[in-house]
């Protein structure tokens, strides 16, 4: 286990992109500790939403279930409660009876969850699942799974920095919206020709579900119905493809038709500039008010104004500064304005559009 354990830690600090971390720490991990199947799914930390996923040797029906009646808006409050309670690795079987009859209909007989957070904020969740009852180990593997939890974090973090990174380099095109509409059952109606592209980049690794559509796509449209109300509010949320490119993905629901069913619209888009650096200022763990003044900052704000307009002084303006640059890494205003954004305005500026 130590090994392992050591093992696990090296790949969490090779600086790969978030799809290679996942998949090697899968490899490592899953058959020395007996697992059949994973799923290992980067999340929105603001939802709490599924991102991407890698998995390996789930079946596609029960994904379908886990993400339409189960993820969306329980076990995904499960995943970001129980970390918030100090409790990081659990099995859904012992805190949600729906879940544990979903897992034993699918042949599974053990299941153990990984919420992969710092602080109130969940970076990804992994599900092992095993078809035969190892109750002896099955503490070991908890355990060893505790210690993989806070290397998780960080390596995600980094991972989801070298994805934004290399997106930069790497896409070029369009950056303009794609439509999805999917019926009242949930099937594809209408798929313009961008949002099929922008589909095929956000596929999820090692599993393929109906009509193609990614979990990510399913688990926001799975939410937005639930929260049907007379006037249904529009939702959205980040996604990341398997090129390292951010995605903002609104959904809405149409109005009812004559048998009273609504069709839901989605609207896929690469992240502009603003997004992608507001996710990096979490993943650089800056404060809510350090993300306040390095906000005001990128709006060309003077400290004085900052200080005014938030009700501290100038000299805590330029303290936050200060520690906003220490955890990025540089040194002055425009250094840390640059960081932030250059990784959003490269695939502009590569296309002339600067």
């Amino acid at each position: 286990m130590e090994a392992l354990l050591n093992s696990v830690k090296r790949v969490c600090h090779s600086a790969l992109d978030s799809i290679s971390l996942r998949r090697r720490v899968a490899e490592l991990v899953a058959p020395r500790l007996a697992f059949d199947s994973y799923a290992f799914s980067t999340c929105d930390p603001d939802t709490g939403l599924m991102t991407h996923v890698v998995a390996d040797g789930v079946p596609p029906r029960y994904a379908m279930t886990y993400v339409t009646a189960l993820y969306p808006e329980h076990c995904a409050q499960i995943a970001m409660d129980q970390p918030r309670r100090g409790v990081h690795v659990f099995s859904m079987l012992e805190e949600s009876p729906v879940v544990r009859e979903a897992v034993l209909a699918n042949g599974m007989r053990e299941q153990v969850q990984v919420s992969v957070a710092t602080t109130d904020r969940l970076w990804g969740t992994w599900c092992l699942m095993r078809a035969s009852r190892r109750t002896a180990k099955d503490e070991r593997s908890r355990s060893l799974l505790r210690q993989l939890v806070p290397h998780l974090a960080r390596g995600l973090r980094a991972a989801a920095l070298i994805d934004i990174g290399l997106a930069s380099t790497t896409t070029h095109g369009s950056n303009a919206a794609g439509v999805l509409v999917l019926d009242a059952r949930d099937r594809p109606v209408l798929r313009t020709p961008l949002a099929a592209t922008w589909l095929r980049d956000l596929s999820d690794i090692g599993l393929r579900m109906p009509d193609d559509l990614p979990l990510a796509i399913i688990g926001l449209v799975t939410r937005l119905r639930s929260r049907r109300v007379e006037v249904a509010p529009a939702l959205r949320m980040r996604a990341r493809g398997q090129s390292g490119r951010l995605y903002t993905l609104r959904g809405s629901l149409a109005e009812p038709d004559a048998a009273g069913e609504c069709a839901s619209v989605v609207v896929i888009q690469p992240a502009a500039p603003r997004e992608v650096a507001s996710l990096l200022t979490l993943l650089y763990d800056l404060s809510a008010r350090e993300r306040e003044v390095v906000a005001a900052v990128a709006r060309g704000e003077a400290t004085k104004t900052i200080a005014a307009s938030l009700g501290i002084s100038p000299h805590t303006v330029v303290e936050h500064v200060d520690r906003a640059c220490e955890k990025i890494g540089v040194r002055g205003r425009k250094a840390l304005i640059a960081k932030l954004f250059f990784a959003g305005y490269a695939p502009f500026l590569a296309d002339g559009r600067g």
